[in-house]
């Protein structure tokens, strides 16, 4: 991701074997992070480990929903420390 501080939300979906990742930020923009894991949980953890690797923290539990595809989102925040190392506030 391009480091701008910003809380995230993060939204997997799942069509035929597909798991795609759409990052969403405060201000609407979005970016697409590739997915290795082919399964929901597989990539919610592929995806969680990557963001905290950033220096993301989850803000609550996966949501899941099932809508003719299987979706999933997630919210995300900059930790203290990282939010600091960028020049921003968490």
């Amino acid at each position: 991701m391009n480091g701008r501080p910003s809380p995230v939300e993060v939204w997997l979906t799942k069509r035929n074997i597909a798991v795609t990742c759409m990052v969403v930020r405060e201000d609407e923009s979005t970016e697409e992070l590739d997915v290795d894991s082919l399964s929901m949980r597989g990539a919610q953890r592929e995806i969680t480990g990557r963001l905290a690797g950033m220096g993301y923290s989850p803000s609550g539990r996966w949501t899941a929903s099932d809508r003719g595809s299987m979706e999933a989102r997630r919210a995300f925040r900059l930790t203290r420390a990282a939010a600091e190392d960028v020049g921003g506030s968490p």
